[in-house]
């Protein structure tokens, strides 16, 4: 391994090399195109940089309902405030599901999606999420309060999976499926599993 050369004090800051080599995983967007991402974002997504530069953001998301529903509800928030804070399930490369709170911020606040900073972190049983300040704050908390397994099958039932097919998939019995689901529909105050998933999507 090569070592880089330490800069001098007074060097002007390489910018591009700082956002590359954050341990955040970051992202611009240019309407709702992957116009730049760092190296974490791109080992976050299980994909080559170069693979995801040039995409549309619907290569990150379960569905193109997903995408289209979140696309539409984060416009108005980011106009009004300039930034935007949730958690959501999106997909790896390799067809994973996983948790992340994403925060974004635009400043074209005519235009937000002209331009976006977007940085995700992943969402673990050792790590808290920061918490946005909103009035959908009950369903971002029930998500940060899932479990582990909760999340698996919370992103299975995105992808309308039967619980015969979670089970499946999860090495589970149907009826530990069907408590893991009644968890969620509690923890989320859902009244059906279409509410839940409603809730999970918004």
């Amino acid at each position: 391994m090569v070592r880089k050369a330490k800069p001098a004090a007074d060097a002007p800051v390489d910018y591009h090399s700082a956002f590359m080599q954050m341990p955040s995983a970051m992202m611009v967007s240019r309407q709702r195109i992957i116009t730049e991402c760092n190296l974490a974002f791109a080992d976050m997504f299980r994909c080559a940089r170069e693979a995801l530069v040039g995409q549309s953001l619907r290569v990150l998301y379960p569905s193109q309902v997903d995408f289209e529903r979140f696309g539409k509800r984060v416009i108005p928030v980011l106009a009004r405030h300039g930034g935007f804070t949730d958690s959501r399930a999106f997909r790896r490369a390799n067809g994973d599901l996983f948790w992340v709170s994403v925060t974004g911020a635009s400043e074209h606040r005519d235009d937000p999606y002209a331009e976006a900073l977007w940085i995700f972190t992943e969402i673990d049983d050792s790590a808290a999420a920061a918490r946005p300040s909103s009035r959908r704050q009950m369903d971002w908390d029930a998500r940060a309060r899932m479990t582990r397994r909760e999340r698996d099958v919370a992103a299975l039932l995105i992808e309308t999976k039967t619980s015969k097919e979670i089970a499946k998939a999860l090495g589970i019995s149907p009826r530990t499926v069907e408590i893991h689901r009644s968890h969620l529909l509690r923890k989320f105050g859902a009244a059906s599993t279409a509410d839940l998933l409603e809730r999970l999507l918004s």
